[in-house]
Parts: C-alpha cells; structure tokens; sequence
C-alpha cells in the first residue's frame, strides 16, 4: 500500500485524547490537540485552578560536552536554570548537561545553531520522540508538582526560569518553571514516552475531581498571549 501523504507523528497520549473528543490539529508533522471545549471556556477554568496541556510535539534536543559552557556560548545558563530566547529555550540540567527545547520545527533550527561537530567534542540528540512533554498551568499548579514529589518548589529554591531533575509519583522526570506571568505559574514535566499516560493521569487526579482540568493548544496560545498583554 502506497500513500501520498506523509503520516502524521503522534504523542503517546494520542488515543486519549481521540477518546476523550478532542479536536486534533496538525503542527509541524505532529498531531496535537487543538482543544476539548471551547478554548475561551479552557483558559478560564486554567486559570481558576490549574490546567493540564499534553505539549509532547515540542522539539527537545539532548546536548552534552566536558566543555558544555563552549559550546552553548552566551546562551549557556547557570546548572539548574533555563535560558529563554523567544519561544525556545536551554535548560542547563549539569555541568555536562543541557535540553534544548522549543516549537515542533525547531529541530533543524538548533542542529545548524549548536552543530553536532566541532571543537570542544559534542554529543546531540533528538530525544523529542522518546519523551512526553505535559504542561501544568494555573494558580494551583504548584499544588499539582507538589503532590507528586518532594522537590523544594518554593520560589527560593525553584524560581522562575528554573529546572530540575527529580522523581515524580515514583517516575524520574525533568521538570522546568516557565511561568506566563508573574502571577501564571506555569511548569513543564518531561517523563519517558512510556510513562506519558500514567503521568497524565496521576496530574489529573492529584487534586480531585474536576480540580485539574485538561486544555489545548488554542488555551495554550491565548494564555501565552495574554501574558505578553497581547
């Protein structure tokens, strides 16, 4: 059988969200929710307690060198920060270790900006398709990553535009502080693709019913506007 349309590339919550009556989009090769309600609706109940958003498209690229300072150059952050430059982002997890991460396209776009050859020796790695990406967003959010690990969140331990390794309900995962506003807190977990689906739903559960409530890209992007007074 021959088709003449590239397949699309799907998240380990896929069949989750087609159960659930999500409105499924293409970006950037990948399937991603669109939405579960009406976004409007999405975003506010978001921010009335905390809202869970499956971002498994988001590209992350694995960088590691003895000299990792050399070859991030002045994007290089301090071990346990992030480093924002528009929608992407390096977050620095060792002294020899950082991600990469940014929209579905950005793949190519940090393969030519960080190349995989050169002096100081460098090792990059597309890990986007082993990993599954879930945003927790809202004023409850840290409630959400509290109840899931015994990682100090207190903003004098993890501010914003921080990053940490840790075990998450029992799973290690990476987790990064990337607040909206000052007032959003917004937190990204990144876990083994095969743990996606017990991810998502330990944070769906973690505050009780109807507590934490799941939204799409269309919530997403209007959160994210909203916080840049768009």
């Amino acid at each position: 059988m021959t088709t003449s349309e590239k397949p699309s590339r799907l998240g380990a919550l896929h069949a989750i969200h087609v159960q659930s009556g999500a409105t499924m989009i293409d970006v950037a090769d990948w399937q991603v929710v669109h939405g579960y309600a009406d976004f409007e609706e999405e975003s506010e109940a978001v921010t009335r307690s905390a809202g869970v958003c499956d971002i498994s498209g988001t590209s992350v690229i694995n960088i590691k060198s003895v000299r990792l300072d050399d070859v991030l150059g002045e994007r290089s952050p301090a071990i346990g920060s992030v480093h924002r430059d528009g929608d992407s982002l390096i977050a620095r997890l060792t002294t020899e270790e950082a991600l990469a991460i940014g929209p579905p396209s950005a793949v190519d776009s940090w393969k030519a900006g960080i190349s995989p050859n050169g002096d100081p020796c460098r090792y990059i790695t597309d890990v986007t398709s082993g990993l599954e990406g879930i945003k927790i967003v809202g004023p409850r959010a840290r409630e959400v990553i509290a109840s899931l690990t015994d990682l100090d969140l207190r903003d004098n331990h993890m501010p914003n535009n921080s990053c940490a390794q840790a075990g998450f309900a029992e799973v290690h995962a990476t987790l990064l502080r990337i607040d909206i506003t000052n007032t959003t807190s917004s937190y990204e977990l990144y876990v083994a693709r095969e743990y996606g689906v017990y991810m998502w739903e330990v944070v769906l559960e973690s505050l009780g019913p109807g507590a934490v409530v799941p939204f799409g890209d269309a919530a997403l992007r209007r959160l994210q506007q909203q916080g840049q007074g768009g």
